[in-house]
């Protein structure tokens, strides 16, 4: 499972999709108007699962340096 999710965060296109995700969130921020405070809203929650979701992928992909390393400590 760690080598997946390196070979996923590594991934050209994944790294594009994500980048795309966010920056489209990212203008929906900048080009609301200031009575479209739910849209901004949700748009830094969509950012936030994004980075969730990533953070997620980064610590599987670390899982098995971890357990290396947990290793050589004992």
């Amino acid at each position: 499972m760690a080598q997946w999710a390196k070979n996923l965060l590594n991934d050209d296109f994944f790294k594009e999709v994500i980048d795309n995700l966010k920056k489209e969130q990212i203008s929906v921020i900048i080009n609301t108007s200031a009575e479209e405070c739910d849209r901004r809203e949700d748009a830094y929650r969509h950012i936030k699962t994004i980075e969730l979701i990533t953070g997620h992928l980064e610590g599987i992909a670390s899982e098995t340096v971890i357990r290396e390393k947990k290793w050589k400590i004992l």
